[in-house]
């Protein structure tokens, strides 16, 4: 798991190889991504936006930009 904290919010993700639904012969390697965000901080926060920044092993970037996440912006 990788973690940083900025301003007493902590991101931490959890990259996870999905290795049945890869197919190295063909060179699909599928990952899947658990993100968590803490509060350490006494303030309420909430998450407003979203902005991902993928890079793939082809070094080709994809950017994800959105309001919230799965439709929710969460206290």
């Amino acid at each position: 798991m990788y973690s940083t904290v900025t301003h007493d919010i902590k991101v931490s993700v959890n990259p996870m190889f999905l290795e049945d639904e890869s197919d190295p012969e063909t060179h699909r390697y599928i990952w899947a991504y658990r993100i968590e965000i803490e509060n350490l901080g006494s303030k309420t926060v909430q998450l407003l936006n979203r902005h991902w920044r993928i890079t793939d092993s082809r070094g080709e970037t994809q950017e994800v930009k959105g309001p919230g996440v799965v439709g929710e912006q969460p206290v």
